[in-house]
């Protein structure tokens, strides 16, 4: 465990080195069956970093890479951080959707970045081989071709050196690399290490996309702590949830990190999950990076506490890429909180008012818990203030000081806090998300949060898998809200039985009568590389309807 001490002078690969070879940690790669202690892995990118030196790569050059999850991701990044230089770690062509908008959305990652070499898997390799033409000069070194064997190098820069520039997958086209120092990351991954109580007896069972910080950070933080770690493919979980779960029980998998959706893919799947697949294992689920919602908990809990899961396993969080993933935590061993308020008075007054669960114009909402170490949580305009509705502001030693090669802008306070842009309020002590600023519709005057209109149909019958996006459109008929919103169903009885029930949804939910519907087939809805819903592109295309 790292003390205080080493956290203020600490680098990554040097938190990952220290007590080699006594520590524990091993990679195990599911799909390929290789299984690397972690020394291995470390020695194997000293040498890589030798490679990249030779490539070109000199010290504090920001270097991208664009690998699935595996051996080759994880053992080039650390190899870049080991040759001095920073990561950029980069969305892989088949998480954005089709290859045009990826060629697109790499060519301005290079741009913003001014990057001059970029490594890459082989399978990736193939796809960007072909297009070199699109993109800014760029040298492509194949990650799958660095060397494993021969000199090896490690100059580390210091702890105030740029380690890793995360590109956020946000909604807008315009790129933001979120700039982490070697004290940023130490000291955030030391952060989920200690919120989730890690101990080199938990199994680390992980799936989400390493170029992801979700997925980056948790990986970084339980290798750090010596566990194994089993790592997956996203598409793995994606296609086949209660296979996946079986091979996360029988790996004997005890802790793992998500977004909601995944437990709401497990709940979809649940028919063919084994009945007596025994989770009493699962130590630990948080759940983060995306609303929590109080039903996926609740239908969780039910569908399978029957196989053993223990009742206080999932844990919600909150966390951004600008903290080096983690700002709260949920207390371990407790059930998730879920508060019910008054919907009307949230949005209007920014009060808070608590409301009976189920009751019309309550709104349920999860807490996602206290600040972690080293990072200070307040809510702007409340001045301490609890049950007050603001922009959620934070600062600490994870906590980014802007991004790459853009001026600051408005991203912090004239006290130096960082704005998240995310409104919330404390109340008991715990941290409650409403809504994206930037996601905020606004109708003759009034605030609907669009994950509030969603939330209240996503559950309707005919809705895909809860996936819905709620814009506001200007049109002859003044502003409206929309809902696009996926579904399979086909006859024009049913789509139109589906229409209404959303428009009374809605209505009965925000009190809003005048609701244009729109929907779209399965997996329509434009998406980011991390899942989330690219709003800007939706708000362009709702198309005006009566």
């Amino acid at each position: 465990m790292l003390t205080a001490k080493d956290q203020r002078n600490e680098t990554v690969t040097g938190a990952l080195e220290r007590d080699q070879p006594s520590r524990t940690g091993e990679l195990l790669v599911a799909e390929t069956g290789q299984r690397v202690p972690l020394a291995d892995l470390l020695r194997i990118s000293r040498t890589a970093a030798a490679q990249l030196r030779a490539d070109g790569v000199r010290p504090g050059d920001p270097v991208g890479l664009v690998a699935e999850n595996g051996l080759v991701f994880l053992h080039s990044f650390l190899a870049i951080l080991h040759a001095g230089a920073v990561a950029v770690p980069l969305a892989t062509p088949s998480a954005m959707g089709g290859v045009h908008g990826y060629v697109e959305h790499l060519r301005r990652v290079l741009e913003d970045s001014a990057m001059r070499h970029l490594v890459v898997s082989a399978t990736c390799l193939r796809v960007l081989r072909s297009r070199t033409a699109q993109l800014p000069p760029v040298q492509l070194i194949e990650g799958d071709t660095l060397s494993t064997t021969g000199p090896e190098l490690t100059e580390p820069a210091g702890a105030d050196a740029l380690a890793v520039i995360q590109y956020t997958s946000g909604s807008t086209r315009l790129p933001k690399g979120v700039m982490l120092t070697h004290r940023n990351v130490v000291a955030g991954i030391q952060a989920i290490i200690d919120g989730c109580a890690l101990t080199r007896t938990d199994v680390a069972g992980l799936w989400i996309p390493l170029f992801h910080d979700m997925g980056l950070f948790s990986t970084l933080a339980a290798l750090a702590q010596g566990l194994r770690v089993v790592l997956w493919r996203p598409s793995t979980f994606v296609r086949h949830p209660a296979a996946w779960l079986e091979q996360f029980v029988a790996h004997g998998c005890t802790v793992t990190t998500a977004p909601n959706f995944f437990y709401d893919h497990l709940l979809d799947d649940v028919d063919r999950v084994r009945a007596d697949l025994d989770l009493s294992g699962w130590r630990l689920g948080l759940n983060g990076a995306e609303p929590v919602r109080a039903g996926t908990i609740d239908r969780f809990r039910a569908a399978f506490a029957h196989r053993g899961l223990p009742p206080d396993m999932m844990v919600p969080v909150y966390g951004m890429a600008e903290a080096t993933l983690a700002v709260t935590f949920s207390r371990l061993g407790t059930r998730p909180t879920i508060l019910w308020v008054d919907r009307a008075q949230l949005r209007d007054s920014g009060q808070v008012v608590t409301a009976q669960p189920g009751a019309p114009g309550a709104r349920s909402l999860v807490a996602v818990g206290r600040a972690v170490d080293g990072v200070r949580v307040r809510i702007g305009g409340a001045g301490g203030a609890e049950n007050q509705l603001g922009e959620v502001e934070i600062t600490g030693t994870p906590v980014t000081g802007g991004y790459f090669r853009q001026p600051p802008g408005d991203l912090f306070t004239d006290d130096g806090w960082l704005r998240t842009g995310d409104q919330g309020f404390v109340h008991g002590g715990e941290l409650y998300i409403a809504g994206r600023s930037r996601n905020m519709v606004v109708i003759r005057g009034h605030n609907y949060f669009a994950e509030d209109a969603e939330a209240i149909i996503q559950d309707l019958p005919g809705v895909h898998r809860r996936r819905c996006a709620a814009v506001r459109h200007d049109d002859e008929h003044g502003e409206r809200l929309v809902m696009v919103v996926e579904t399979g169903l086909e006859s024009s009885d049913d789509r139109r039985t589906l229409t209404d029930r959303i428009r009374s949804a809605i209505s009965t939910g925000l009190g809003l009568a005048d609701v244009a519907v729109e929907l779209i087939p399965p997996q329509a809805l434009p998406r980011t590389s991390s899942g989330k819903v690219r709003r800007a592109e939706v708000r362009t295309s709702a198309p005006s309807m009566p």
